[in-house]
């Protein structure tokens, strides 16, 4: 077998497992979306619904191609675990089963918008937002670079979106300690580990000290220059 044939096995194998495991979990797929996505013609789908994988009980209109009689995936309770961590819970008024669902189904029309300033992708690195959500999840302690000034031994407790920004919040030596994200130049996770503070927790969690996140800096001088 050439290389040619090779690769064009290879690519055939990942579309229909992609395709599977898809409709195992309840999705409706359509001919034009998976054509786009594998970058192929919608006859080759049409070959793969119909032939490749003829044992399988599909059902087809319009384009559209599902398991017949088949149970959808219930994706409520992932739903309910994401609103409700990012504390998307009170724009949502029925916190239902069938609710949840709809909000996770991709085949249709979303029924809601959450409308926000978009961010400035340049201003904010992907990476250092991925290794902070780390951290907070796993209680590593983290070094970040900002501005030139390196901050070491930070317990990161919680990234916070406020007035079209996020926010750190940070815990260093039992003070509270901000930072803008787009201000982060880079996240190091340490190998030593943190016991979050309830104390802390139910703080940063409070309404006032969330609407004074964006004045969190000028309001630490103010505080630090009457201690002195």
């Amino acid at each position: 077998m050439s290389n040619h044939q090779s690769a064009h096995h290879d690519k055939l194998a990942v579309r229909l497992s992609v395709i599977i495991s898809r409709l195992m979990a309840g999705e409706s797929l359509y001919l034009n979306t998976l054509a786009e996505e594998f970058r192929v013609s919608e006859r080759t789908l049409q070959r793969d619904f119909h032939q490749r994988l003829a044992h399988l009980d599909i059902q087809h209109e319009d384009g559209c191609y599902r398991l017949a009689n088949g149970r959808l995936h219930d994706h409520s309770p992932a739903a309910l675990s994401l609103i409700r961590n990012i504390g998307l819970s009170p724009l949502i008024p029925m916190q239902d089963k069938a609710l949840m669902n709809l909000l996770m189904d991709g085949s249709g029309t979303s029924p809601c918008l959450i409308w926000h300033t978009p961010l400035n992708p340049a201003a904010m690195r992907s990476d250092c937002f991925q290794r902070l959500a780390e951290a907070i999840h796993r209680h590593c302690t983290i070094s970040v670079l900002v501005g030139g000034i390196r901050h070491d031994a930070l317990e990161p407790y919680r990234l916070i979106y406020q007035q079209h920004c996020w926010y750190l919040v940070t815990s260093y030596q039992r003070s509270i300690c901000v930072f803008r994200l787009d201000d982060i130049i880079s996240v190091t996770l340490l190998e030593h580990r943190f016991r979050r503070r309830n104390e802390v927790n139910d703080l940063i969690a409070e309404e006032g000290f969330i609407a004074a996140l964006p004045h969190f800096r000028f309001i630490s001088d103010v505080i630090n220059t009457f201690r002195t």
